[in-house]
């Protein structure tokens, strides 16, 4: 179990340990544990001339910058609250945002200002905007005699918002310090080690890159954007033992064309989930490295994970984490036999391994409503005999045909691999019997074409007859959030357009 210790200490514990030692590279700006010492106390400082008091909310709206880190490690001086906003929130959705976080000051970026300018006045509680432009200083900030403790609400993050308003999730430091020891147990980081992601940092994954460097020393390379075609060149040029990412970054990593050189570099692993299982060794063989992957969500992470020392299940997300007790569950939430499909649940074997509930709206206070004892994650996955947790599907994204339950995921993993198919999302549609149909969008690889009736031949000789879409659609691109997941409710919101090819307007037939 991690030690437990709060920001200021740790950070003036290893500033003192390695003081001239980078620890975090953000958006190309190096910084020592000294520097970042200093900048996060001069912003703490700042805070408190801003009038922030503790148990109070900042929100961090700004692109990925050394600032972002200065005043999220900053408040935590303070025992205020940050609130990590997505960067691609605007009207409604920011102004949400921050009236559920009770936000008192906005920090962000002359990006992002106009759009907090547009909507500032539907929040009651913001007094201030600033807009970052460089360091706060080397102001050396005096403690408080009372610092927040372990238990304190410290982060809140925010899910998705992918089936109504996004839902604010209060994180202590006990569970991002417990997050980010159990993230470097299966990473076996060790001091002095280079880490290089390009998770946004208001994800919940990002932490870990924030929080390895002050449990252990080592080095984070966070990079502002992801761009595949330069990804193994940055590695290679900063050393890094380790990369950690979305699922949807290795697959568009792997998305470029091979080269030999591809194992010429440092790593040791690549973290990120889900990886499909038809790639998993593909990639550990192509980039020589071993895969780490994880299940988890911002309200319980990791639930399991698979260590860079275990030779892995492809497929699997990995074993349960000890801090967790996990059960698989159907609609009824009765528990189901190993190897069935169901509703993932956990619940924490000991305390601050779990967030501590969400947000609710209070004109008052921010008021937190705790997660029941056994949390139901909305996934649906199957706990194998042999232990390994594996994620099948989102719930909501499951899909209902003929009276057949079809995973979109295994549709889309399909799907794309015929070799026109760059990438795809299954949704359903609603059917003229009743239940669902299939629409499946798609975009091409660049240069090529696809004709409707060969997917479809592709899809029945691997699939199901019931998993074989009606509909097809092409665009050139699919939506997605800022680590790019699809947007699935974007897909369903659009429904079926005039573009989509319907399967049985054109007689085409699947054979069972």
């Amino acid at each position: 179990m991690v030690e437990t210790a709060d920001v200021a200490t740790l950070l003036d514990r290893r500033a003192a340990e390695h003081p001239d030692r980078v620890m975090m590279v953000v958006d190309q700006t190096p910084v020592t544990f000294a520097q970042m010492r200093d900048r996060a106390g001069a912003a703490a400082a700042t805070l408190v001339e801003l009038g922030v008091q503790r148990g109070e909310t900042v929100a961090l709206f700004a692109r990925t910058c050394p600032e972002w880190v200065y005043f999220w490690l900053g408040a935590a001086h303070i025992g205020a609250i940050s609130a990590a906003v997505n960067v691609a929130n605007k009207g409604e959705f920011l102004s949400h945002a921050l009236r559920v976080a009770r936000a008192k000051v906005v920090l962000t970026d002359a990006e992002h200002e106009p759009r907090v300018a547009d909507i500032a006045a539907d929040v009651d509680t913001l007094d201030t905007v600033v807009t970052l432009d460089g360091s706060p200083g080397a102001q050396r900030f005096s403690r408080p005699l009372d610092p927040p403790g372990a238990d304190q609400v410290g982060v809140l993050f925010f899910t998705s918002g992918t089936t109504g308003p996004s839902k604010a999730v209060a994180t202590t430091w006990r569970y991002l310090f417990s997050a980010a020891d159990a993230v470097a147990d299966a990473w076996q980081l060790a001091a002095g080690e280079v880490l290089w992601s390009a998770m946004p940092l208001f994800h919940l994954s990002a932490a870990p890159m924030v929080l390895t460097p002050l449990l252990l020393g080592s080095t984070t390379v966070l990079r502002a954007s992801f761009h595949p075609g330069e990804v193994l060149d940055d590695i290679r040029s900063c050393g890094a033992a380790g990369f950690a990412g979305a699922g949807a970054m290795v697959s568009m990593l792997a998305n470029q064309p091979a080269d030999s050189a591809d194992s010429d570099n440092p790593l040791r692993f690549i973290s990120a989930a889900p990886i499909d299982a038809a790639m998993y060794r593909g990639i550990e063989q192509r980039y020589a490295v071993r895969v780490v992957t994880m299940y988890g969500l911002t309200e319980a992470f990791p639930i399991a994970y698979k260590g860079v020392r275990e030779p892995g299940v492809p497929g699997a997300s990995g074993r349960v984490n000890p801090a967790f007790e996990v059960w698989i569950v159907d609609a009824d939430g009765r528990p189901v036999p190993a190897g069935v499909v169901g509703e993932i649940c956990c619940r924490a074997m000991r305390p601050g391994v779990i967030s501590d509930g969400y947000v609710r709206v209070d004109p008052a206070a921010l008021r937190v409503e705790p997660h029941p004892e056994w949390f139901r994650t909305g996934d649906m996955g199957v706990l194998g005999a042999d232990g390994q947790l594996s994620y099948v599907d989102r719930v909501k994204d499951s899909l209902r045909r003929r009276g057949e339950n079809v995973s979109s995921v295994e549709v889309e993993t399909t799907v794309m691999k015929h070799p026109a198919i760059l990438e795809a999302a299954a949704v359903g549609v609603p059917s003229d019997l009743g239940e669902d149909d299939i629409l499946v969008v798609v975009a091409l690889r660049p240069g090529l074409t696809m004709d409707f009736a060969d997917l479809l031949d592709f899809c029945s000789a691997r699939m199901p007859y019931f998993c074989v879409p009606r509909y097809v659609e092409v665009v050139d691109e699919l939506p997605k959030n800022a680590v790019g997941r699809v947007r699935k409710d974007l897909l369903r919101a659009k429904g079926l357009t005039p573009g989509a090819w319907d399967r049985e307007a054109h007689g085409y037939e699947v054979v069972r």
